[in-house]
């Protein structure tokens, strides 16, 4: 048994052995990594970038969260007094929040005259203060011949001790952070991420939806690129600059580290780091697995989402109000609809699965050559058996994901479900009747965004998706008794529900909750329906999920291990996991395909080319073709005459990365990291060297609309401008 704990930590310490660019590199990598991003053009050093003890870029580099702590997007302190720059679309739900149709900032832009101006936004923000290596602690004790669900048991147990213990260590500051531990390489390595979180965040300034989404979805994921994707907002702290609940009598933050502004612009070839908070990568996935996401997976996600968006493009259009209240989720759907078609495409090329069935092949040889079939011989076997399960079975918690949770009348009668765990008699009891009435304080906020002819229309094309595309034995037996009944005739089964459930309407709702009926609550056919489809994904399929999830994680952690251990001087990052990474590379133009190259470059000439009046995507404000078409740049303009819009670099990133700093090689601004290209959508798959870009907004056309169009130029006497 230590023969084998040995074997396995040293295919993972052997992962610190680095020379290559490709990677979202975790921190405590950096000082490695020092030597090849110095020859590239850095000036920094490694204790520049991340410190333990002394002040580093990372301490200027934010992770935006949810108040529930839901990390979402990244962000970058540009001056001493807290201000941060984030995209557009990392900023959209808590400016869509702050506008009305009186006052709609979100179509008009806003700008902060002072900061008694700026407005309160609804999430916090989290400041990474250390890492810390938990692995002995976690896996102290934990046998690798284990079955997988008593290793699961015994590591969580042993993550949820040490998080406690961690937590408490922290004393009268442990109320002002989150502590996360976080596994790396498939569970074999574990990190403890502390980060201290600030809790009043104000929205400072936005440029008009026109510009900071210029383009929408057609241009989204593509380059050449136009949009403005930026928006800005401060950090506010109580008395010693700790984090404190939102008061008027909060001071700005005094931040450790903030970036200074580089006005000198981008050259192709130039140094470019990324620095910030990647979500999900799985480029090791089986083979099976890239043919499973490629022909089953993601199309189903796609047929659904564009559905849904359908319908709410096609009342949007009919009524600014409606526009203003359903933007949130169209561009909240829309981003990975676009993602997933182009990974539903790219997967399902051979290329991809041929690939990595050559890396499987190499690994199965390896094993066999190296007499390592008693530690890596199942692993093939477990993938096969994972992948026959999720081509059966694997849909259900799609079609939940994005499906249900796309219908609001679907989400609230999911939310009363949990009043159904204390039911005695058939009456509820205590905590259920607090539950409702939790509930009934929030349903204006529930209703707040809610147009009922949209929500039938898309109650009904979640009803077909559910009933055409899986297999009926697994749907709730009243579901597909009502379909049968209204004869696949999706429109009236939803007229149906609309009329005799209590989740189509306020008033209903508010009813309920104020003497909430345990008989009314399990007889409501919306309820009936969501509650029965809960009960199958999570009762009566949870064993085979368990095993699939169970198999897929034993497979993952060892099949990792072995292709370190084979491929000792090879670099290999760990999967993106929502922690700070830095990626690293240069300014570069690309061909797309045969007879196309693209610049590393676009210019603010695109609006005039772009441009449609009165469009979706397309429309612009007058003032700024107007600024555009006289070459009114200002200081803000490139050495060629022209205002730079957005550029490309080569650098790794992913979802999550929205919003992070593009840093040159003096640890200056350059940009602001907002989107991937087409062409490798589905790098989080696979690295694609040769057409792997990450496109940027260039620093000065934020700065340009920040001064010119919004008339905000006092906000850069906070700022160091470097000229």
């Amino acid at each position: 048994m230590k023969k084998r704990i040995l074997s396995l930590l040293l295919a993972i310490g052997s992962m610190a052995m680095l020379h290559a660019d490709e990677g979202m590199w975790p921190l405590t990598m950096v000082a490695k990594l020092q030597d090849p991003m110095q020859a590239k053009g850095l000036k920094l050093t490694a204790e520049d970038i991340y410190s333990i003890n002394n002040a580093s870029l990372k301490d200027a580099v934010v992770r935006l969260m949810s108040k529930q702590g839901r990390m979402f997007c990244t962000g970058e302190i540009i001056s001493r007094e807290g201000l941060f720059l984030t995209n557009h679309h990392c900023g959209y739900g808590a400016i869509q929040e702050l506008s009305t149709p009186q006052d709609n900032i979100l179509s008009n832009g806003f700008w902060a005259k002072s900061k008694q101006e700026e407005r309160p936004a609804s999430f916090n923000i989290g400041l990474l203060r250390k890492v810390e290596d938990i692995t002995e602690k976690v896996l102290n004790g934990i046998a690798l011949n284990m079955t997988e669900a008593d290793r699961t048991k015994a590591v969580n147990e042993a993550a949820t001790k040490a998080k406690k213990d961690l937590i408490e260590s922290l004393g009268e500051e442990k109320s002002n952070y989150a502590v996360e531990v976080v596994p790396f390489w498939g569970g074999n390595r574990f990190l403890a991420m502390y980060y201290e979180v600030y809790r009043d965040i104000r929205l400072v300034g936005t440029p008009p939806e026109n510009v900071g989404k210029f383009g929408g979805e057609t241009d989204n994921w593509r380059w050449p690129r136009h949009t403005c994707d930026f928006s800005m907002f401060r950090i506010y702290s109580g008395t010693n600059n700790k984090p404190a609940d939102m008061n008027v009598n909060n001071k700005p933050y005094e931040p450790k580290k903030f970036f200074p502004v580089s006005l000198k612009g981008t050259t192709e070839g130039d140094f470019a780091m990324i620095m910030g908070y990647p979500g999900r990568t799985t480029r090791y996935t089986y083979s099976e697995g890239v043919r499973y996401l490629g022909s089953k997976e993601r199309p189903m996600r796609v047929q659904v989402r564009r559905d849904i968006m359908d319908v709410y493009e096609k009342y949007m259009k009919q009524d600014p109000t409606i526009r203003l209240m359903y933007s949130d989720k169209l561009a909240g759907l829309g981003n990975y609809w676009n993602k997933f078609n182009g990974e539903a495409g790219e997967l399902s090329k051979p290329q991809m699965f041929e690939n990595r069935k050559k890396i499987e092949r190499e690994f199965e040889n390896w094993v066999k050559a190296n007499n390592k079939q008693d530690l890596y011989g199942e692993v093939t076997s477990l993938y096969d058996e994972v992948y026959l399960k999720l081509n059966q079975y694997g849909l259900y918690p799609v079609y939940f994901q994005d499906g249900i949770a796309n219908s609001q009348a679907m989400v609230f009668a999911l939310q009363t479900s949990g009043m159904t765990r204390e039911v005695k008699d058939g009456k509820f009891g205590p905590e259920a009747q607090k539950m409702a009435g939790q509930m009934a304080a929030g349903l204006d906020e529930m209703f707040k965004e809610f147009h009922a002819p949209i929500e039938k229309e898309v109650l009904a094309a979640v009803l077909r998706h559910l009933y055409e595309d899986l297999d009926h034995a697994n749907l709730p037996v009243y579901l597909n008794n009502l379909v049968t009944k209204y004869k696949r005739d999706y429109n009236k089964l939803a007229d149906y529900l609309w009329k005799t459930s209590m989740f189509t309407d306020k008033a209903k709702m508010a009813k309920f909750l104020k003497a909430p009926n345990y008989g009314k609550l399990t007889k409501d056919p919306i309820f009936a329906i969501v509650n029965g489809y809960n009960t199958k994904l999570n009762v009566e399929l949870k064993p085979i999920f368990d095993d699939i999830n169970a198999k897929k994680a034993r497979a993952d952690r060892l099949f990792l291990a072995a292709l370190s251990e084979m491929n000792p001087d090879k670099a290999m990052a760990p999967d993106a996991n929502g922690t700070m990474r830095m990626t690293y590379g240069t300014v570069m133009k690309y061909d797309p395909k045969d007879g196309v190259q693209y610049k590393a470059f676009t210019t603010a000439n695109g609006y005039l080319e772009k441009f449609k009046a009165g469009d979706f995507e397309f429309d612009a404000p007058k003032t700024l073709l107007d600024l555009i078409k006289n070459k009114d740049y200002g200081q803000y303009a490139d050495k060629d005459g022209e205002l730079h819009t957005c550029f490309l670099t080569d650098n790794d990133i992913t979802g999550g990365n929205s919003g992070s700093p593009v840093i040159n090689g003096n640890g200056e601004l350059i940009g602001t990291a907002f989107d991937g290209n087409w062409e490798a959508i589905a790098s989080d798959f696979g690295f694609m060297p040769a057409v792997q870009r990450t496109i940027s907004v260039d620093i000065r056309f934020t700065l340009f609309i920040m001064d010119k169009l919004g008339g905000a130029g006092h906000l850069l006497n906070e700022m160091s401008l470097i000229k």
